[in-house]
């Protein structure tokens, strides 16, 4: 199946580049089997949106097609459609799914912030002290849903696997730091002419101090500059205030993109 959805394509980018995207015809299965517990490297693209019937048949194939679970860990399914369609999912409500929503947002020049913090230094995320505070910070900004036995192997591996992206020049990761201590992070890494940005986080303690779209614009500007991307991509909550902020410099909703997910707690 040919993908049309930018936010899907774009996810496309680390999958490609740590583990298999295979088209089966009317669904893309996207394996990661050396990050087992990435939810979002191991899930599979429809190309229709769930009917009253998908549940079952759903699960099935997920099962068959990602046979190096002993038992079930996660389930995620996303669709790519012509039109925009949420489908009928209330049996995978009934099953303990969830059902999510997002905005994918774009750009192609971006504005400063209003607020831009000037106490703040962004730069670029490079020795081994660095990149193990990053991982520090995104273990401490992981929403509490997600945090299960398998959270910090998922994403030790997952910050191992952005740190090859950058050595083959895929991109960077960025941080946000105030006297010396980091406060804000994120990653940024491209296919050619269109990057995607990766789980911004901002520390607990600094929020609401303009640090997120400070370290947002600034690390796109250096992107921008360092491989010639025209076009920026990122995806959010609808209902979260940081989509707010990414529109705050320069950032357009362009699509939406459903999915639906269980993982073991």
């Amino acid at each position: 199946m040919k993908i049309k959805s930018l936010g899907r394509e774009t996810d496309l980018i680390f999958a490609r580049f740590a583990g298999d995207v295979i088209d089966k015809g009317d669904y893309t299965l996207v394996q990661t089997k050396n990050n087992p517990g990435y939810h979002w490297g191991n899930f599979i693209i429809f190309s229709q949106a769930p009917k009253e019937n998908s549940l079952h048949q759903w699960k099935s194939l997920f099962d068959r097609e990602f046979n190096y679970y002993k038992e079930p860990h996660h389930y995620v399914f996303t669709w790519d459609t012509e039109k925009d369609e949420s489908g009928k999912y209330d049996d995978f409500i009934e099953d303990g799914f969830e059902f999510d929503r997002a905005v994918v947002l774009t750009s192609s020049k971006l504005n400063p912030p209003k607020f831009f913090n000037q106490d703040i230094i962004i730069k670029r995320i490079e020795t081994e002290i660095e990149w193990n505070s990053v991982l520090e910070l995104q273990v401490l900004c992981a929403d509490e849903k997600y945090v299960n036995e398998y959270y910090l192997d998922f994403k030790k591996a997952q910050m191992r696997n952005y740190q090859k992206m950058v050595k083959a020049e895929m991109g960077h990761w960025y941080g946000a730091f105030l006297d010396n201590k980091l406060v804000g992070d994120l990653g940024i890494f491209h296919n050619g002419e269109i990057a995607r940005y990766q789980n911004v986080g901002t520390h607990p303690d600094f929020r609401k101090k303009g640090i997120c779209g400070s370290l947002v614009y600034q690390a796109g500007l250096i992107a921008q500059k360092d491989y010639k991307i025209n076009s920026l991509v990122m995806e959010a909550d609808p209902e979260y205030h940081a989509a707010r902020i990414y529109e705050s410099v320069g950032f357009k909703p362009t699509e939406t993109n459903y999915s639906l997910s269980w993982w073991k707690r």
